[in-house]
């Protein structure tokens, strides 16, 4: 992300993947370490007992984490992450917010919060970012170097 402002970084995330667009999610908000991400609550993200199944908050506290790295100016992708779930999902909106807790030269932490539309606290997880900096990665391939 070079000289890319938050709107432009907002507007790039929300429109270029297709899995934020199949699953509802939306971009709403980025600064410095900082992301708020939105998701419909529809049919499709139930699990059996009628409440947002475990994989669709995860999924969202993911793309919420993700963005907030972005967020730095790096951009990243997911090394580990961990989550509590603390209520049923229930509503008809979520949000992802996600706040960075560290920054190093190759990954970044970040803890994440989703609410309903209630404001009712849903889950809490914590996330681990690689940087995927420079020329050394490119669309997922590692460029090897040479030996002298």
């Amino acid at each position: 992300m070079q000289n890319e402002t938050m709107e432009e970084l907002k507007n790039r995330l929300n429109s270029s993947s297709q899995y934020l667009q199949g699953n509802d999610m939306h971009v709403v908000e980025v600064k410095q370490g900082y992301a708020k991400v939105e998701m419909l609550i529809d049919e499709q993200i139930l699990n059996v007992h009628g409440y947002v199944h475990g994989g669709a908050l995860y999924s969202l506290a993911d793309t919420a984490a993700g963005a907030a790295s972005f967020a730095t100016g790096r951009d990243s992708v997911t090394l580990s992450g961990s989550i509590n779930y603390i209520k049923p999902g229930t509503g008809g909106k979520l949000f992802g917010i996600a706040q960075e807790i560290s920054a190093g030269r190759t990954t970044g932490v970040y803890e994440v919060f989703i609410f309903n539309d209630q404001d009712i606290l849903l889950t809490r997880a914590t996330f681990t970012m690689f940087f995927l900096d420079g020329d050394r990665y490119h669309k997922g391939e590692e460029k090897r170097g040479k030996a002298s």
